[in-house]
């Protein structure tokens, strides 16, 4: 009997874990992942809200946008860029329109195409061979700008793959970037500055009186 007991406290643990982590992985299904979003002026927030609902909720990078929402957007100039929240490698752009806002729920945004990327694989000891001397945008608040060695320029976006030889202007206070090389350390810097991408891979101080986070 005592052993009889026993089996039913394991089973009920067991099931009770099992509904648990089947609510924890499907609590999100669906959903998106803020991870890159720039607006211009304060009249442009980018903002979500559960559809049916009235209160509109300034979007933030980190933000998980649920399954029932959609998202609006009233500045032609802004964009964000969402991914689903279990697939990082897929990333989906919204943009502002030319005029009035537009507005999709997350369901229209997951029927389009998504623009597909891929991130370091290495380790601390064991970097990723094929992101030697590069870095990869993880995150990124406001407008970001890569410039190459030969002169060429473009705005920032999420999962771009950046080269030593390359520099990056981050234009205004406040807005942020991740970067992580090749072993998956990832560094935070915060502007508004202009760096060298190889002072980031050599974790070198880009600021008079305050240091990368890493």
């Amino acid at each position: 009997m005592k052993h009889f007991f026993r089996g039913i406290l394991i089973l009920s643990a067991f099931i009770m874990f099992s509904v648990s982590a089947l609510y924890s992985a499907g609590s999100n299904a669906g959903s998106l992942t803020c991870v890159g979003l720039y607006s211009e002026t304060s009249d442009g927030y980018v903002s979500y809200r559960i559809i049916g609902k009235d209160a509109w909720v300034v979007m933030k990078v980190g933000d998980v946008i649920p399954a029932n929402a959609e998202i609006r957007i009233n500045v032609d100039r802004d964009w964000v860029e969402l991914t689903p929240t279990d697939n990082p490698n897929a990333v989906y752009e919204m943009d502002g329109p030319d005029s009035g806002e537009t507005i999709k729920s997350v369901a229209a945004i997951l029927k389009g195409k998504a623009r597909l990327v891929s991130f370091p694989k290495g380790g601390a000891g064991s970097p990723d061979p094929k992101y030697k001397n590069k870095l990869v945008v993880r995150q990124y608040l406001g407008r970001q700008v890569y410039l190459t060695k030969d002169g060429d320029s473009s705005d920032i976006k999420y999962g771009a793959v950046l080269d030593v030889s390359g520099k990056v202007r981050i234009i205004a206070i406040n807005n942020t970037i991740n970067l992580m090389n090749a072993a998956g350390k990832v560094t935070t810097v915060i502007g508004p500055l202009n760096f060298d991408v190889e002072k980031v891979l050599n974790n070198e101080s880009l600021y008079r009186y305050l240091n990368v986070q890493n």
